[in-house]
């Protein structure tokens, strides 16, 4: 059964920090180098120095980026920039975004969970991990200590229980945290310290899976990091901190739960294995192409996305290449991805236009290995799909991939399965900001 419970969380003293815009930051994963450095400059204490640390040529075993974010870290608890509350609670969160004009709202609340393997079916994964950000993971939360960032989970409440009890909680209460973030984003936090509401959120999600969105990382790390210490000792007492992880739970029937595409853009490619990338693809694919020159690029462009987005009822993926003049509109040809993959691919995941990408488009025509998939520096991926094109059109990157976000029913389907979908198949958007909790692990 999922155990989730209140915590002592560690938040900014707000009179020391009056705006939270200035040391909140998303995810480590989805900082650029560009973003990381405009972190740094914003304000001293920002969040940046303790996940995503600058790294020196001087670094040693000893002194290096995690050995200065456990020390930034208790620094500021010393100073009392950062402060722990004296009564466990949940720290119930609203956050209002904007998507394509519309203004919708993100309900959820932040508490720890206990550790799970996967295979016993109460937290689950729905996509593969990079090697190299694990043990990155792991290096910080050894050298720290604490959970910096939530990870990002669902849970099923088509009746809106879960929600009903934590919102009458926070009702007629001013937030503890109103600001915006600097995409303008307005995020709210109230702290429910209420044991009658803890213990009946613990009871009605214990018998509910809880399936990972964002974070797949921090949780595979935190898992790691609790059967290190477990390694050490004879025993571990089930209500170590160690046990647990900092969560960031919402509803999968929320309406501010949105999904985004993650599109492949090809930066690190060997030429040998961009050229002739269409005509290789036709054997698998029937290709539509939407020829365009400078004075008519934009107008082609708005059509060739909206083919592809129209295309949500089959495999459809856009492509784009720095060498040709020429949108591609991909559509996977009927029973393809049965015949070459109908052995080794159970059907939940042989549906997703993802695996298309990685099977299809990734290995069998650009001919990339397993561990060129695993490496980070040769595929560049993004919500954004002008950010996408624009990494071809400047020349900086070979080929770019526009894929249809992967639905949410997807991704129940496939985790309930016991099944993994390829690297970042998802982007659950907004990310959850580090730095509005952080949950200190030896409390």
């Amino acid at each position: 059964m999922a155990r989730i419970i209140p915590f002592r969380g560690i938040l900014y003293d707000p009179k020391k920090v009056p705006d939270l815009k200035a040391v909140v930051t998303p995810p480590h994963d989805v900082v650029s180098e560009r973003e990381q450095q405009e972190f740094y400059k914003r304000h001293p204490q920002n969040m940046i120095r303790l996940i995503l640390g600058k790294v020196y040529p001087e670094d040693t075993e000893h002194d290096n980026r995690y050995s200065r974010a456990a020390k930034f870290f208790r620094s500021w608890l010393d100073e009392g920039m950062l402060r722990q509350d004296k009564e466990p609670a949940f720290y119930v969160t609203e956050m209002d975004y904007r998507l394509d004009g519309e203004i919708r709202t993100r309900f959820g609340f932040i508490a720890l969970v206990g550790l799970e393997r996967f295979e016993k079916g109460i937290i689950l994964p729905h996509e593969k991990t990079f090697s190299a950000t694990n043990i990155d993971r792991l290096k910080l939360i050894e050298a720290s200590r604490a959970n910096f960032s939530p990870i990002f989970s669902l849970f099923p409440d088509p009746e809106n229980e879960i929600f009903r009890s934590l919102r009458a909680g926070i009702q007629g209460l001013r937030p503890d945290l109103d600001f915006e973030d600097l995409m303008g984003y307005q995020h709210r936090l109230w702290r429910v310290k209420d044991q009658q509401i803890h213990k009946e959120i613990g009871q009605r999600l214990a018998d509910h899976t809880l399936y990972i969105a964002d974070g797949h990382h921090r949780y595979e790390t935190a898992l790691r990091y609790r059967n290190r210490i477990l390694s050490q000792q004879t025993a571990l007492d089930p209500n170590d901190p160690c046990n647990f992880v900092m969560m960031y739970l919402t509803s999968m029937h929320d309406s501010g739960l949105t999904i985004r595409p993650a599109h492949r853009v090809l930066c690190g490619a060997e030429k040998a294995h961009v050229e002739g990338f269409i005509n290789k693809a036709r054997a698998y694919f029937d290709i539509e192409t939407l020829d365009f020159d400078s004075l008519n690029r934009k107008q082609i462009e708005k059509a060739f996305l909206s083919k592809v987005k129209t295309g949500t009822n089959g495999t459809v993926i856009g492509a784009a290449s720095r060498d040709d003049k020429g949108f591609y509109v991909l559509r996977v040809k009927e029973g393809v991805m049965d015949h070459l993959f109908g052995q080794e691919i159970p059907v939940p995941l042989r549906k997703l236009d993802v695996t298309a990408v990685t099977k299809l488009v990734l290995q069998e025509i650009l001919g990339l290995n397993g561990a060129t998939l695993d490496d980070e520096g040769c595929i560049l991926y993004t919500s954004r799909v002008d950010k996408a094109l624009d990494a071809v059109r400047t020349g900086k990157c070979a080929i770019a991939l526009i894929l249809n976000p992967t639905r949410l029913d997807q991704v129940q389907e496939v985790s309930d399965a016991g099944l993994i979908m390829p690297r970042k198949s998802t982007y659950f958007y907004p990310k959850v900001m580090t730095g509005l909790v952080i949950n200190k692990i030896d409390d």
